[in-house]
């Protein structure tokens, strides 16, 4: 009988944790995503040394950049966000930082040195139309797998994964 219940509240509880990250996954149009060890490694190459605001990460899903964006940046502050509850409260329990569950495109950037991002292309399309033009000028944006359409990065790096994944790093200019 007890082992039929902790199964059934086992089961009840998987069911709950993969309908929700489903659901989010289906809302948002992408799901929780790792970042791999070998294109985290090429971030941490093209990570920028000069970042005079605060750091934001747009979509942290289980928050694997956290680590490399600590030890990059350890006086400044890190801003994470993610809309998945799942992912995010994975990602507080175990790097220890909160995490905002809100849309980031409600987000005020204004004091942010580097944006880090690893977003599907449409929601790519939306940073370049409405968080770029709030940015303030020098600020860094750091994005793998998917570019900014309408802009030129200012160094391209391809980790050394099967994919060659490319790692965009672009800075805003004055207007």
């Amino acid at each position: 009988m007890n082992s039929l219940l902790i199964t059934t509240a086992f089961l009840m509880a998987a069911g709950l944790i993969t309908g929700s990250i489903l659901f989010w996954t289906l809302r948002l149009g992408i799901g929780p995503t790792p970042t791999s060890r070998k294109v985290r490694a090429a971030i941490r190459d093209i990570l920028p040394d000069n970042v005079s605001g605060h750091v934001m990460e747009l979509g942290c899903g289980w928050g694997h950049l956290i680590p490399t964006l600590r030890e990059k940046y350890p006086d400044k502050k890190i801003e994470v966000w993610e809309r998945s509850p799942v992912p995010a409260l994975f990602t507080e329990a175990r790097y220890g930082i909160d995490v905002i569950r809100a849309d980031f495109f409600k987000a005020a950037p204004g004091n942010a040195g580097l944006i880090v991002c690893y977003l599907y292309p449409g929601a790519m399309d939306r940073v370049e139309r409405e968080l770029i033009p709030q940015l303030p000028p020098g600020c860094w944006l750091l994005t793998h797998t998917f570019s900014l359409s309408n802009r030129v990065p200012v160094k391209t790096l391809r980790a050394n994964d099967l994919y060659q994944t490319p790692v965009f790093l672009y800075q805003v200019q004055p207007a």
